[in-house]
């Protein structure tokens, strides 16, 4: 096994996101979307998944609770990528559901319509990530579309986009957010392998 897949196994404040001896296969897989995500690798195995990743918003995936159905897609082209990212998508959402960590509104199978997921080209890159970005801690409940629209400069033509959206957000993640009382501000597991160093 790698450093990189002794690190994943590391304590989240060393960069690690505290995979036990148990799975050191999924370790393995996990070291490679390290490799993956750094910014510095250009090499041309990365540049191959890439153009197959950028269909679905390329690194937002390894944040997301990935469905079944956009992994099937994605094993279409490529069994080795969908394996990794269903082994990432369920060792990252079992801790992070540990620690309350955000929750990524698109791709996620917890929030689908009529079973497919979401995902807004637009609405991810006018930086629309997170469900609590669509929350209003005051009021205890989500912004309206106007808010939403003067918020993040979302055209007033996409509130057929807005009000499905909300209505598929299911309870449990509704209370989460509610039970956290303040904008969950802990980085994600990508952040925290990608921004934070071994501790010498």
């Amino acid at each position: 096994m790698s450093t990189d897949d002794f690190l994943l196994q590391d304590s989240m404040e060393n960069g690690g996101i505290q995979l036990t001896n148990i799975d050191s296969f999924n370790a393995i897989k996990c070291s490679w979307v390290k490799r993956y995500l750094d910014n510095t690798n250009t090499s041309k195995w990365k540049l191959f998944y890439q153009k197959i990743l950028k269909k679905y918003g390329d690194s937002l995936l390894f944040e997301c609770y990935i469905s079944n159905t956009i992994l099937h897609e994605i094993a279409n082209e490529n069994i080795f990528l969908a394996d990794v990212l269903s082994a990432w998508s369920d060792v990252t959402h079992n801790l992070e559901t540990k620690t309350n960590s955000k929750t990524v509104l698109w791709i996620n199978k917890d929030i689908t319509s009529n079973n497919k997921t979401f995902f807004y080209k637009d609405w991810f890159e006018r930086s629309i990530k997170y469900v609590d970005q669509l929350y209003d801690y005051r009021i205890k409940d989500f912004h309206s579309f106007d808010d939403i629209c003067y918020m993040y400069g979302i055209p007033s033509n996409n509130f057929l986009k807005y009000y499905p959206l909300i209505k598929s957000i299911p309870i449990h993640i509704k209370s989460e957010i509610n039970t956290n009382n303040t904008p969950c501000t802990q980085t994600t597991f990508v952040e925290n392998i990608l921004g934070r160093k071994r501790k010498k």
